[in-house]
């Protein structure tokens, strides 16, 4: 990867970023609607931002939040990223794997 395209990519995490901490609590994440989409209660949101907003619930730190999600391999999940199993369409084992994080660390 080339110096411009690590450039493009990190100001576009860094985009995405804004949105998913700026996003309103209430707008709870409804259901898929398709491959790469998720309905929302106020709208439509793609796959990504979907398992982004869920881990932001759980990492309230954008930059590790990002690292994980571009970088941590999941051994539950095949090893592989999230990034990754989003881009094959796995979006469902991703949010499932957050939301058992989730209810184990409030038990």
């Amino acid at each position: 990867m080339t110096r411009i395209e690590r450039h493009k990519r990190d100001s576009s995490a860094a985009a995405m970023l804004l949105h998913v901490y700026a996003a309103d609590p209430h707008d709870r994440i409804i259901c898929p609607v398709a491959n790469d989409a998720y309905s929302t209660i106020f709208g439509i949101i793609s796959a990504e931002m979907a398992v982004l907003r869920i881990a932001a619930e759980i990492e309230p730190t954008p930059w590790r939040l990002l690292d994980w999600y571009q970088n941590d391999c999941i051994a539950e999940l095949g090893g592989m990223t999230a990034q990754q199993l989003v881009m094959l369409g796995r979006t469902e084992a991703i949010i499932g794997f957050l939301h058992r994080i989730t209810r184990e660390h409030e038990s």
